[in-house]
């Protein structure tokens, strides 16, 4: 359970609990290996293919599958100890990545191990997730819930920054075996933060049974309060539409012609401008308007993938990567908190696992989404098409959902322990 209230409007209050801090660490170190499995392949695959499309099922690859178990994953989050989930799902990928570096190893990698090796760690990340989002809510407070979500960004861009770049220079000097060597290691530092986290004991209204009658209690509470289901629509839009991350191995090899060290450095510099957003977030408690905040950060994000598209230069790309960064930072902690602050906890799992369905989906969605169009249209048409379909998503929703534009979040913010009226405040 988490430590007694820290004090609020401080830089890193969430830090205070030692629970949170091990499970940062964890998912950090975690996510850190695997960008090595996730750089490695992407480039391996369009080498060997030279085909946008077959670069594009990759994401294909993981998106299906974790779609499909993200509901399962949300069930059992509400059914079963949620610690102990995320250590079975953290094994299972460390199995997997296992056994690619060892079909590396032996020179017998091919598109078909890729394709299939992404699905399985999506299947494990699938199931996991739900119980990651809802697990921050039990190590911490409510009054440090934001701070906490802004740490998040925080923990996941910190491995995006380093994991990448030294990925990329891994892969250019030492070929793929020590990326995939790199990843397999990487699964045992979360296992072992878990173990070292206390269980969290939770109330018996914290245990659902797995029936539909229970998946269903959780799509109902999202279909019923629009304001939850506006956040994750937009968020849905945003990364199928307005992240062009699929299409970096094509950017870096054929059109800014960096090759891996740059691709690394692309893949990295979102989540290096990323860090400091979510840093400066991190030290404010609460942000009243947070809807119009989600709205105007997500246009934003969209503008830069505009301007990226259309580049041929290597740095202004760089500059609008680190304003999606910025952006998509900014959108991600205030979706998070309006949507945690409105989940009742014996609901928490489920709901996570509908939220998990377009967060998780959509980044793999987009990689094939933006590669299958890059196909016939090229890279920068298909760029800049994703990024002009988002602009105009937050139009809709600005006009269609005012709601969203007027939430406020409480001054004195609590997570609701039962359903709330549907709605915003």
């Amino acid at each position: 359970m988490a430590e007694p209230r820290a004090k609020a409007n401080l830089p890193f209050t969430a830090f205070r609990h030692r629970d949170f801090r091990l499970f940062w660490i964890g998912v950090v170190l975690s996510g850190f290996g695997s960008q090595f499995t996730s750089l490695a392949m992407a480039w391996q695959i369009y080498e060997m293919t030279g085909s946008p499309f077959q670069l594009g099922l990759l994401g294909l690859a993981r998106a299906i599958p974790s779609m499909m178990v993200l509901l399962l994953g949300g069930m059992l989050a509400d059914a079963m100890d949620r610690r102990r989930l995320m250590m079975i799902t953290q094994a299972g990928q460390f199995l997997v990545t296992g056994w690619v570096l060892l079909l590396s190893i032996s020179g017998s990698v091919t598109p078909t191990v890729f394709y299939v090796a992404s699905a399985l760690l999506a299947l494990f990340n699938g199931l996991e997730n739900p119980a990651r989002q809802a697990f921050v809510p039990n190590v911490v407070p409510p009054a440090d819930l934001t701070n906490a979500l802004a740490l998040n960004s925080v923990q996941r861009n910190v491995a995006m920054i380093a994991g990448p770049s030294l990925a990329g220079v891994a892969l250019a000097a030492f070929g793929p075996t020590v990326n995939y060597a790199v990843d397999t290691a990487s699964w045992l530092a979360m296992i072992s933060a878990l173990l070292l986290i206390h269980p969290i004991l939770r109330g018996g209204a914290g245990r659902r049974a797995m029936s539909f009658q229970a998946l269903g209690e959780g799509l109902a509470y999202v279909w019923t309060h629009p304001i939850l289901l506006a956040m994750m629509l937009l968020d849905f839009v945003a990364n199928v539409f307005g992240s062009p991350r699929g299409l970096f191995p094509i950017y870096a090899k054929d059109i800014l012609m960096v090759g891996p060290e740059g691709l690394g450095i692309m893949s990295a510099v979102s989540s290096a401008a990323a860090i400091g957003a979510a840093a400066v977030m991190s030290a404010f408690s609460n942000i009243r308007r947070a809807g119009i905040g989600v709205l105007v950060s997500v246009a934003f994000y969209a503008a830069c993938t505009v301007l990226f598209a259309i580049s041929q230069v290597f740095w202004f790309s760089l500059l609008m990567l680190a304003g999606q960064g910025i952006g998509n930072t900014v959108s991600t902690v205030l979706r998070g908190t309006i949507l945690q602050l409105n989940i009742p906890d014996e609901l928490r799992g489920r709901v996570s696992g509908v939220n998990q369905v377009f967060t998780n989906g959509g980044p793999q969605l987009s990689q094939f989404r933006g590669a299958g169009m890059a196909e016939w249209m090229g890279a920068e048409g298909s760029a800049g098409f994703g990024g002009l379909f988002c602009l105009g998503f937050v139009g809709l929703i600005w006009a269609a959902v005012p709601m969203v534009r007027h939430f406020e979040i409480d001054s004195n913010p609590r997570v609701v322990t039962s359903a709330p009226a549907s709605g915003g405040r």
